[in-house]
């Protein structure tokens, strides 16, 4: 099956999507933003392929700013299909302390590092949205897993 935007086509094949069990994970789409046709809620796909709600605006635009690569959003029917995991936090964002250079996702009361720059691409995180804190500040809060 094949879906339509206005930046070009995006596949979904039988077994990315759609003819499998309801609610399966898909890290094929790690990093993808979709949304289900005529549905306002955007989620994004975690690493571990899961549609993770992104409250909007405030959440979305702590962390990817405002815009989606239209190459990055998948718009389809079948991502009613992708098991959903819990959603990021009303107020997630991407921190770095002030003395080193390690990126944070501070999402459900936990610090999630993102190991590189091409992590950053690959969910589409923006860097200008990287609020500079108190390395004091980041050692403070609860280690949680690493985004990748």
């Amino acid at each position: 099956m094949l879906h339509s935007n206005e930046a070009g086509a995006i596949p979904f094949s039988d077994r990315a999507c759609g003819r499998e069990e309801a609610g399966t994970p898909h890290p094929e789409f790690a990093g993808r933003k979709a949304r289900i046709p005529g549905t306002t809620p955007i989620y994004v796909i975690d690493r571990k392929g899961y549609r993770r709600y992104v409250p909007y605006p405030l959440t979305f635009l702590n962390l990817f700013g405002d815009a989606i690569p239209a190459d990055r959003m998948m718009v389809a029917e079948e991502v009613a299909n992708i098991a959903i995991g819990p959603p990021l936090d009303d107020r997630a964002i991407l921190v770095r302390g002030a003395s080193l250079e390690s990126i944070y996702l501070v999402d459900r009361g936990a610090k999630k590092l993102i190991s590189s720059s091409q992590v950053m691409n690959k969910y589409g995180f923006d860097e200008k949205c990287i609020i500079s804190v108190p390395q004091v500040l980041i050692d403070s809060v609860p280690v949680g897993e690493i985004w990748e």
